[in-house]
């Protein structure tokens, strides 16, 4: 179970409510039950409905030493799960890192650099290396870079097993309920309203990823509080069925930025960008394939900036596909179980936010973007810590809602 240490409660908050059911939301409950905190999960969908189901299943290292570290704490609690009741396929894998002509490749040598600055190692390989030593995935690329460390997880049945475990702690969840306003009073939360009725509660959770707006916007008594800058990264995911080799890495293409260029990408402001369809053009065009434990394989992940709601006719998919098979000529074998989009919450620096509102009481955690399963259990733990041990105040302030304009809590 959770090792947050438990502090004298008789000062603290005793409930809480935890809206949203994916990563953020079922880290948080499994953290505040196990500390002792009666929990309510709200979740106006089914759990792990967005993208928390709908992604890769990757938990890689990148050339930021924040990603490095959301990675090793996140890695050690997925390890307190991984031989309990709910199944998730979590595993330590190889990571390739691919370039697809001597151009790309020469430009990888300052990203790798940069990881090993993050304290990742790397190690050079070369395109003849890699075509040569495995026949069956038919490489076409100038070259790459191993990397030091990875995980692979089934992203559906990792929410659950925090789920399971969050409910085995005391915590109760309530799916098909949605959220309609947060209720405060003289700067502090008392509860929510849902559509079946009133929750009180001492201590809200905004948890609900691309719909944390939403009720940001209807939180209601006190003076408003700002919207976060959130944009939809829309991804695309092929599902792949058996292939019929195996790949002892995850393969991904060096033009996959790091975080902070990602949500640069990702950000859409005013009028202007919806009048020239910037959430209609592609930002990030790369390939990352994640081979599962039962032989298949999951394919993403280029992606565009997008509105939440609006969705446009797209190539992406068939774009996608033509640019895997340029690499990896090797995958024409295998079928195709789905091919489906997703919507991730990006924050402009690409990176998460857990912490405090200047409401007493109400927190936020979101902003996963593509790195949701391998941030949400880290920071949920470390903002479950800050609420029982430091008045929520994380010690990380990139984490902080403060670095963006307004959110002075």
């Amino acid at each position: 179970m959770a090792k947050t240490s438990r502090p004298n409660r008789a000062h603290l908050p005793t409930e809480a409510i935890v809206i949203g059911g994916g990563i953020a939301g079922c880290t948080l409950a499994y953290e505040l039950a196990s500390n002792g905190i009666k929990t309510i999960v709200l979740e106006q969908n089914v759990i792990a409905a967005e993208s928390s189901g709908r992604n890769t299943g990757t938990l890689l290292s990148g050339p930021q030493s924040e990603v490095v570290q959301m990675l090793d704490a996140c890695v050690s609690i997925y390890e307190e799960l991984a031989d309990g009741p709910v199944p998730f396929e979590f595993e330590r894998i190889g990571h390739l890192l691919i370039a697809e002509d001597d151009e790309t490749l020469e430009k990888a040598k300052v990203t790798a650099r940069r990881y090993r600055e993050a304290g990742v190692g790397m190690e050079l390989v070369t395109g003849a290396d890699l075509a040569n030593d495995h026949p069956a995935l038919g490489f076409n690329v100038a070259g790459g870079y191993f990397v030091e460390r990875a995980w692979t997880l089934e992203p559906m049945g990792a929410t659950h097993a925090f789920a399971h475990a969050a409910r085995q702690a005391g915590a109760v969840f309530q799916t098909g309920t949605r959220v309609a306003q947060i209720h405060t009073r003289n700067g502090k939360v008392e509860g929510v309203l849902t559509d079946q009725g009133i929750l009180a509660s001492d201590m809200v959770f905004i948890a609900n990823g691309l719909w944390a707006n939403d009720v940001l916007r209807r939180t209601v008594g006190d003076d408003p509080l700002p919207s976060l800058p959130l944009s939809a990264g829309r991804g695309w995911l092929v599902q792949l069925g058996a292939l019929g080799f195996r790949i002892p890495w995850i393969v991904e293409e060096f033009t996959w930025p790091d975080q902070e260029e990602l949500g640069k990408r990702m950000s859409l402001r005013g009028l202007e960008d919806l009048a020239r369809q910037r959430d209609d053009q592609i930002a990030v065009e790369a390939i990352c394939l994640n081979p599962m434990q039962g032989g298949d394989a999951r394919l993403g992940a280029t992606v565009q900036p997008a509105f939440r709601d609006l969705v446009r006719n797209t190539d992406i998919a068939s774009r996608m596909a033509a640019r895997t098979l340029r690499m990896i000529r090797g995958l024409e074998g295998p079928t195709i179980r789905n091919v489906y989009p997703g919507n991730r919450p990006m924050l402009p620096d690409g990176l998460p936010v857990a912490g405090p509102t200047r409401i007493e009481g109400l927190f936020v955690h979101g902003g996963m973007g593509s790195i949701g399963m391998h941030a949400a259990p880290a920071t949920a733990r470390w903002l479950v810590d800050a609420v029982l041990n430091n008045n929520g105040q994380i010690t990380r302030p990139w984490l902080s809602s403060n670095r963006f304009a307004g959110w002075d809590s």
